[in-house]
């Protein structure tokens, strides 16, 4: 890593606007720091290069999104990562692997804090910069040690080239100092100080630290080895064996596991040392803060509908992500060239996967009450080539016309069933989040288009902060109060409550819902990590088919990909690094 000098943060940090779509302008550090628009552009800078490295663009999903067990999607789009070795995937890019990009991203922010500290931090603009460049820093160095285990921190202007690894609990102390200074100088949105969408507020670092805390809690219970139930099916869809546990109040089957321990056997047991039960004591409290502010800064929507498409764009369950690209680049490399079929503006690549529909138990039966996250968060009916049409789920007889008795803008039926080009068996169950527009009404796919606009990837939502809390409370003897949490998430986007109190049913629970819920939100890999799952769950699906695709889920996991391999450049330049993560 080259030295963090203040010149390379700063010409390429400062933006010549407040507008957080803006590219940077070249202008010294000290001289923004000084008054509220300068620091509001230092901090920009930060943000940007989420974009400007092609991170967010493209490889930040294909690291997170295709390496883990809810969705699927073409096995030459997978490639390599869909098998957990992300430096042989046909689009790596070595400028923008994550590694180098979130080091990047670290430089910024600590030209940006040096800068800062010499403000006058008295003012509540220029305080919410400063907390916003920690609040980025912990952001980064979060994601660097959940994806490569042990690695150096860079904190100050005159790190040198050569600079040896922290271990994985030093790493953590200071992504816990950073959000806790973070937090004490950051402001609530409706202050006036934070800004517009894009910048992180009050409410979006607390949430990241409950995150932390219960990452790190999580991955000590599962190096102590602790007995959770995953949903695995096999080939046909159907689930391997049943929950001896028969929790009557939801009818899924589900398989036992003990958890691993989450670097076990490959680098140092980081995890070890840490007190799960005062980690997720402080989540808790964390949480508590949050959720007592609901429907000040943030709130749930009442409807699942409202999240997501349309005019309904950073609403107040956003809590944190980055501002879209303009239109034509995201169209070819974000979330709807993944999540979305290819005549509405995506490529019909990445989809969710069949044993991820099959745990919202989606009733195909009319007038059924559905989970919203089925019946209103995935692409129902849409023309997969030509004239023929995709109805999805194929025996849902509520998709077989529109609303009006209208058939689309072309003689064909809706093919059922079918299995010609670009048409699958049962269709696919798209994604429509990140989407402009609400496909859960038929009509709105009258005349096929792809008017895809810049689209927005959210990071933090405020639902977020009801399932850290259900997991801290469950963990220290308050599971009333975890099901109560969970029942919150549950009875929004009206799916049937549990009722169950057992620890480990809930422990199994939420983590499970926080696959349902956070689907293609980048949440999952890292949920299977932290709970030691990754490789019996991974390893388990390896026979699993997606149905549309006709591809397999996954392919046999090795323990080298629990951690990702550095790039060569860094164990190159930096002689104090030490080797690659084992296996790679």
């Amino acid at each position: 890593m080259k030295k963090l000098f203040i010149a390379l943060a700063v010409a390429a940090a400062l933006a010549s606007s407040c507008n957080l779509d803006e590219r940077p302008a070249r202008v010294t550090a000290e001289n923004l720091a000084a008054d509220k628009t300068g620091a509001e552009k230092l901090v920009v800078g930060i943000y940007s290069y989420f974009w400007e490295s092609y991170l967010m663009t493209k490889t930040y999903w294909e690291w997170v999104e295709y390496d883990q067990d809810l969705t699927v999607g073409a096995a030459w789009a997978l490639s390599t990562a869909g098998a957990g070795n992300f430096g042989g995937h046909w689009g790596y890019n070595s400028d923008s692997d994550p590694f180098l990009t979130f080091y990047v991203i670290i430089s910024r922010c600590n030209s940006a804090i040096y800068a800062l500290q010499s403000a006058d931090l008295s003012d509540d603009n220029i305080a919410q910069r400063y907390g916003e460049t920690l609040f980025l820093r912990a952001f980064a160095y979060f994601h660097l040690v959940r994806m490569y285990g042990s690695v150096p921190l860079r904190l100050d202007m005159t790190s040198e080239n050569d600079w040896p690894r922290s271990s994985v609990p030093d790493v953590y102390a200071q992504i816990e100092r950073d959000l806790q200074e973070a937090i004490s100088y950051m402001k609530y949105y409706g202050s006036g100080a934070v800004g517009g969408w894009g910048h992180a507020d009050k409410t979006a670092a607390q949430i990241l630290l409950a995150r932390v805390y219960c990452t790190m809690a999580s991955g000590k219970l599962a190096g102590d080895g602790v007995q959770m139930y995953v949903n695995i099916f096999n080939q046909t869809g159907q689930e391997t064996s049943i929950d001896p546990l028969a929790d009557p109040s939801y009818q899924l089957q589900w398989t036992s596991f003990t958890t691993q321990k989450v670097m076990g056997n490959i680098v140092e047991d980081g995890y070890s040392s840490f007190d799960a039960q005062d980690l997720y004591g402080k989540a808790a409290v964390v949480c508590d803060s949050v959720i007592a502010r609901r429907g000040l800064s943030f709130d749930l929507l009442n409807d699942w509908a409202d999240l997501w498409g349309g005019n309904k764009i950073r609403n107040k369950e956003f809590v944190w992500g980055f501002t879209g690209m303009e239109k034509s680049n995201y169209r070819t490399e974000g979330g709807p060239y993944y999540t979305t079929p290819n005549s509405w503006g995506g490529g019909g690549i990445i989809s969710i996967s069949d044993g991820c529909w099959k745990m919202y138990n989606y009733d195909i039966t009319p007038g059924a009450v559905n989970d919203d996250r089925a019946a209103k968060g995935v692409w129902h009916y849409w023309r997969g080539n030509a004239d023929q049409w995709v109805r999805f789920p194929s025996g849902d007889m509520r998709y077989d016309t529109a609303p009006d008795g209208k058939k689309p803008d072309s003689s064909a039926e809706y093919v059922k069933d079918a299995t010609t080009d670009n048409t699958w068996v049962r269709g696919a169950a798209f994604s429509n989040k990140y989407y402009w527009s609400n496909i859960s009404d038929p009509a709105v796919v009258y005349s096929a288009h792809d008017n895809a606009i810049a689209q927005d990837i959210v990071m933090i939502r405020f639902s977020d902060a009801w399932l850290l809390r259900a997991e801290a409370r469950n963990e220290t003897g308050n599971p009333a109060g975890a099901l109560d949490d969970l029942n919150v998430i549950r009875d929004r986007v009206h799916a049937a409550p549990y009722n169950t109190t057992d620890k480990v049913l809930l422990r199994s629970h939420i983590f499970q819902e926080r696959g349902l819920e956070f689907v293609m939100e980048h949440t999952r890999r890292f949920d299977l990590l932290r709970w030691g799952m990754y490789l019996n769950v991974m390893n388990s699906n390896v026979v699993s088919l997606s149905p549309h695709h006709n591809e397999v889920i996954s392919r046999v996991r090795e323990a080298k990909s629990l951690l990702c391999p550095f790039p060569t450049s860094e164990m190159n330049q930096n002689h104090l690094f030490g080797g690659n993560n084992p296996g790679w």
